[in-house]
């Protein structure tokens, strides 16, 4: 039984490695016939679930993991994620609060809580967010862009501009994103 279950992973692997999603989740769901208790299959297969934008099949696996081990922090991680995709965000920050609390160190954690935040209009709160995962990851242009716009939400362009300071040091592109987005000009700085 053991190298059955084996050879559907092994298959999914493959048809991953060939992009063939599809063909990937049907193996993996062979495989979780075969042992249901499998959380690595099961993260797996919520992860190109998730992909395929199957989102409450892709919370089923990562609730189904979280039975067993409440304290996976990636599964849990990913079970924010697939909360905010359906606009479910008071419970994708409860859930990124779970992350953080067990794992501090995991930015996109922050960044996650951030996001959700800032889409129910709790600026403050995301920018302490975007700004501790920006200290996690000082290379991150996602949470600093995202925290440019967060400063920018509240009306501060004098953040706005040191964040654009930030970004141009490493990235050219998320700079002028921001700057177009934000209406910033770098001149302004300077006055």
């Amino acid at each position: 039984m053991t190298n059955t279950f084996w050879w559907h992973c092994q298959r999914a692997r493959f048809f991953l490695f060939i992009n063939r999603q599809p063909r990937a989740v049907e193996a993996l769901e062979t495989a979780l016939t075969i042992d249901p208790a499998d959380t690595a299959t099961r993260n797996a297969l919520g992860f190109l679930y998730g992909e395929a934008g199957k989102f409450p099949l892709a919370a089923e696996q990562f609730q189904a993991v979280l039975r067993t081990q409440p304290d996976n922090a990636d599964t849990l991680f990913n079970l924010g994620f697939i909360h905010q995709k359906l606009d479910r965000h008071a419970e994708a920050i409860e859930t990124f609060n779970t992350v953080i609390r067990i794992k501090p160190s995991i930015d996109r954690a922050w960044f996650g809580r951030g996001t959700s935040q800032a889409a129910l209009g709790q600026h403050e709160q995301a920018i302490s967010d975007f700004e501790h995962a920006a200290k996690l990851q000082p290379m991150n242009p996602h949470a600093l862009y995202e925290l440019g716009m967060q400063y920018y939400a509240i009306s501060n362009s004098e953040k706005v501009l040191e964040v654009i300071e930030r970004l141009r040091q490493f990235d050219p592109k998320a700079t002028r994103e921001l700057m177009q987005a934000t209406h910033a000009s770098p001149a302004a700085k300077q006055s």
